[in-house]
């Protein structure tokens, strides 16, 4: 066999797989626009190999009487670029949304979370009391920092006292 057929041989799938690719790019594209949408939206996404998208959510609600604690609940937060306001504050902007992540019911014990962000905040201390968005915080930032939160529970006089370090990413998952 010659060295050009063999060469000819060894191209034959790569050229064939680029091929359909080319033909079906469209229809490929919007496939992954469609996934990633949904991922970025909440939805979980599992093959054999990995899980995408899912929240964990294996935090206790605590038994019939007992306070609600830092055990019960996690502060979970996500951030990604938005160049948007890159020009208004002279540097790269993202977005970050930070959430308390717990079971129902342990939402439902919480009046509100006060949020302490980094000290260079114009307001580096927020209180956020809606139930619905599991007490969301939205914010934008050009540099990492630890973000607590007071969680104030319904019926307990010392607020339960969690923190989290808030990483930049370019393009984080929503939540």
């Amino acid at each position: 066999m010659s060295d050009s057929l063999k060469i000819l041989e060894a191209l034959a799938w790569p050229i064939t797989v680029l091929i359909i690719l080319a033909i079906s790019r469209k229809q490929l594209i919007s496939i992954l626009n469609a996934l990633t949408e949904r991922i970025e939206a909440g939805a979980e996404l599992k093959t054999l190999w990995f899980s995408v998208g899912a929240i964990p959510s294996n935090l206790e609600p605590p038994q019939r009487g007992e306070p609600v604690t830092e055990d019960n609940m996690a502060l979970i937060h996500t951030s990604w670029r938005y160049p948007k306001k890159d020009r208004e504050f002279g540097r790269p902007m993202y977005l970050v949304h930070a959430v308390i992540q717990a079971p129902d019911t342990v939402l439902d014990r919480i009046e509100y979370v006060k949020y302490h962000l980094h000290p260079s905040y114009p307001d580096p201390v927020q209180r956020v009391t809606d139930r619905n968005t599991r007490f969301k915080l939205k914010e934008l930032a050009w540099g990492e920092y630890v973000l607590r939160a007071e969680v104030k529970v319904k019926g307990q006089n010392a607020p339960v006292g969690l923190s989290r370090y808030i990483n930049l990413t370019e393009t984080g998952p929503r939540i």
